[in-house]
């Protein structure tokens, strides 16, 4: 299923096109200097010469503490001016969010990880010592910076989606009923469980007569409509027969009214038929099969606007449903994460060319276990991830399979 993203430039909003113009610039300028003074940090805690700062005079130490901080100071300022613009720009974009949380996860854990893993036992070396260490505190606060914006536009994007449904447009490509104007029917309590004579398209015209209606039932469970099926509308449309004109003529004159009321007799008792819901005569066309049927009904108007309705009702009761499984089982979360740090330990120590030791756990697998605002943090991302996904999964159910 294809959603509605768009950036800023693509969208229709009172914003000067200068004012995009100039943003779009600050964020390129932000990025490069940001990128460049990223990557310096990361120069000097790979390169081991952070690593080494115990081995140079205390001059020179001193010095190169403060110039780490100069540059994280720098950095961070880079960094939120380009958060900015990237959130002005890109704020309508659904990937965004989930962008800046991946790259927020990246470098709280995923960097250290990659040391671990790429550098084996110089790891430990390179992390070591005051430099690495404000380096490294540097790196964490960069993801903190990334990830509170990314978690704002990651629920605003999910607010919006179960607020909004799906949009209105798709109801203009359906094959039946796409030119009925909605009209103001007695609505259901729950618009998830409402008929189909309960949904806006239903008109009044043909509901007081329509077999579907006195029936109680939907006409999706039995596969005709006033939408699809003619034999649905001639019984509609006929309400009751018309009486014929009492003529006192013997003459042998038939009235034309009886002519007519005959012809909508016959027409009417050559429709064929089925007892349905309370003894109803419901309308059957026996030249399709209840595969083309199916589809008929997915092309429908009526249909179509029952599933939307279906959609803004479960929405949020699922989305809602994963934090709440996230508490309640949070306890038993934190030991399976756990479990999952160290089962990728003993996979990273089995497939590295270095020796493990006998202890395989990694420094951030330490320092992670040990840290219960980590876990909640690192539990707190993938609960947010889920949800994103159980809502595509309504989606694809209710829009795509339409079931």
């Amino acid at each position: 299923m294809q959603t509605k993203s768009r950036s800023i430039a693509g969208s229709e909003r009172a914003v000067p096109q200068t004012v995009i113009d100039i943003v779009s610039k600050i964020f390129l300028i932000g990025l490069i200097a940001s990128l460049a003074l990223f990557g310096y940090l990361i120069y000097g805690l790979l390169s081991g010469q952070l690593a080494n700062l115990s081995t140079v005079p205390k001059a020179d130490q001193r010095r190169i503490l403060e110039l780490i901080q100069s540059v994280s100071q720098y950095f961070n300022i880079s960094l939120v001016i380009t958060l900015i613009c990237a959130v002005v720009l890109f704020y309508e974009v659904e990937t965004a969010g989930v962008i800046m949380l991946l790259l927020a996860g990246f470098l709280a854990y995923g960097l250290q990880l990659s040391i671990d893993f790429l550098f084996a036992g110089e790891a430990g070396r390179l992390l070591k010592g005051p430099a690495s260490a404000l380096t490294l505190q540097e790196i964490k606060t960069a993801s903190v910076l990334i990830g509170a914006p990314g978690a704002l536009l990651f629920l605003r994007n999910l607010y919006l989606k179960i607020a909004d449904g799906r949009r209105g447009e798709d109801l203009a490509n359906m094959t039946y009923g796409k030119e009925v104007a909605k009209e103001d029917v007695p609505r259901a309590p729950i618009g998830a469980f409402a008929k189909c004579w309960q949904l806006p398209f239903c008109r009044e015209g043909i509901r007081v007569h329509c077999p579907i209606y006195h029936a109680k039932t939907k006409c999706w469970k039995e596969r005709v409509g006033c939408m699809c099926e003619e034999n649905v509308l001639r019984l509609a449309m006929g309400g009751e027969e018309r009486k014929p004109i009492d003529m006192t003529k013997e003459s042998g004159f038939v009235p034309i009214g009886d002519l007519i009321v005959k012809s909508e007799a016959l027409t009417k008792a050559a429709i064929s038929t089925r007892v349905g819901p309370r003894g109803v005569r419901i309308p059957t066309n026996p030249h399709i099969t209840e595969a083309q049927k199916r589809e008929r009904c997915r092309n429908c108007v009526i249909y179509n606007e029952h599933q939307r309705m279906k959609y803004n009702f479960y929405a949020p009761i699922v989305t809602i449903i994963v934090p709440i499984l996230v508490m309640l089982q949070f306890d038993q979360l934190r030991v399976m994460l756990k479990s999952g740090l160290h089962m990728l330990d003993s996979l990273i120590a089995h497939i590295k060319f270095t020796p493990s030791g006998t202890d395989s756990t990694s420094s951030i697998t330490t320092t992670i276990n040990g840290s219960l605002p980590i876990e909640a943090i690192l539990i707190g991302i993938i609960t947010l991830l889920v949800m994103t996904w159980v809502l595509h999964v309504l989606e694809f159910c209710t829009f795509k399979l339409k079931i």
